[in-house]
């Protein structure tokens, strides 16, 4: 199993916003629900939420009336060879929706199902979705009301296992708050990667990227603090995994310039020999050999950036 970033899954934490509402078809679904009770507010959902309790494999979550069911099945039409979990959506007790997630690659299954308010321009909440894959990332899906009916809106593989459902901004809508995956490993190794904050909901069926949203500043200035804190002043400026990460989230806050000079301070030029890579800054086996050019770490990092649209 690939080992979870400090940086990139430190965001997963949300704090206590309301009691947590859970539902199971399991004599286990009450433990657990009171061991969580117990346990540290930071890790406790801030909307209706349910999951699977041990050896349980059927768990639901209501909401007025709208309840949202995940169940472990084997349908041929999903996967014939293995457990998957599927999210049942009903609205006063008539099923309006059902959605597949993904195979957990493990022994316990792992899923979960919140339901929030995401789009006010309908007239129920939302059912957000997500599935583990027990290897490094979850697949998230919200089921979502437009028009007069139900529909499911893919929203993305994201790092972690879960817990990407926060309002941020304390507006009492949910968002998607993960980190951009393009971060992680181009520098360094998955542990030692950083990776700015992206932010998500859905409106009318679609996906919508609030990240760049002045709402959100806040957002941003709490999880560059974040990312500062979880690395050693002294490792600071001798790690280009973290470097990356903290200067595309700089960028966010508008302090992308005053960062990358502080870079460009520190960085030990005499110690960095350079890596091959193409023009663009691709993998040297993305070009010729003949176009390949060696650039220190920082010349990397500008070309990244630039071609990710992090632009200061």
């Amino acid at each position: 199993m690939t080992a979870a970033s400090p940086w990139t899954s430190r965001w997963a934490a949300v704090g206590l916003a309301g009691l947590v509402i859970v539902l199971a078809f399991s004599a286990g679904a009450a433990n657990a629900q009171e061991e969580a009770a117990d346990g540290d507010p930071a890790d406790k959902p801030q909307f209706p939420t349910t999951e699977f309790a041990e050896d349980a494999k059927s768990a639901a979550v209501s909401a007025g009336e709208l309840t949202a069911t995940i169940t472990m099945v084997r349908r041929a039409d999903i996967d014939p060879e293995a457990d998957v979990p599927l999210l049942d959506v009903a609205v006063g007790g008539e099923k309006v929706l059902e959605a597949p997630g993904i195979d957990s690659d493990s022994d316990e299954p792992a899923a979960e199902a919140s339901i929030a308010e995401m789009d006010p321009d309908n007239q129920h909440q939302e059912v957000y979705f997500s599935s583990y894959s027990g290897g490094c990332c979850s697949t998230v899906i919200i089921a979502e009301e437009v028009g007069n009916g139900w529909v499911s809106v893919p929203v993305g593989d994201f790092d972690g296992d879960g817990n990407y459902l926060q309002d941020l901004d304390g507006d009492g809508l949910a968002e998607i708050a993960t980190v951009d995956l393009s971060f992680i490993n181009r520098f360094d190794c998955t542990a030692c990667s950083a990776a700015p904050r992206v932010i998500y909901t859905v409106r009318a069926g679609k996906v919508v990227d609030l990240t760049t949203d002045t709402r959100f500043l806040g957002a941003h200035r709490a999880w560059l603090k974040e990312l500062e804190d979880s690395i050693e002043p002294a490792e600071r400026w001798k790690s280009p995994g973290f470097l990356a990460g903290w200067l595309g989230e700089k960028i966010r806050l508008g302090e992308g310039t005053a960062a990358w000079q502080e870079i460009n301070t520190h960085w030990d030029f005499a110690a960095d020999e350079g890596e091959e890579v193409c023009p663009n800054g691709d993998d040297p086996d993305q070009c010729e050999k003949k176009d390949r050019t060696v650039l220190k770490f920082p010349e990397r990092l500008r070309l990244f950036l630039a071609s990710a649209g992090y632009s200061f």
